[in-house]
């Protein structure tokens, strides 16, 4: 009998991703309906796009909340 070697990293980070992007996903519908805002419930996650770095995902929210802060 051989003892299974464990799951490799970046495999168990790519799980826990999927579990806190689902989590997340579930926590914006619950707030979306909660404010009475209509909401399709469709959640899509692409993985075939470009992969970046936490410094650009970091930019890229930072673009987005400055767009949408009050002028």
């Amino acid at each position: 009998m051989t003892e299974e070697s464990p799951p490799p990293v970046k495999h168990l980070a790519k799980d826990r991703f999927g579990k806190t992007a689902l989590r997340a996903a579930h926590d914006i519908t619950a707030g979306l309906a909660a404010s009475g805002a209509e909401d399709d419930g469709v959640v899509v996650l692409r993985t075939d796009g470009p992969h970046r770095t936490l410094s650009e995902l970091e930019s890229l929210i930072d673009d987005v909340l400055a767009d949408e802060a009050p002028s």
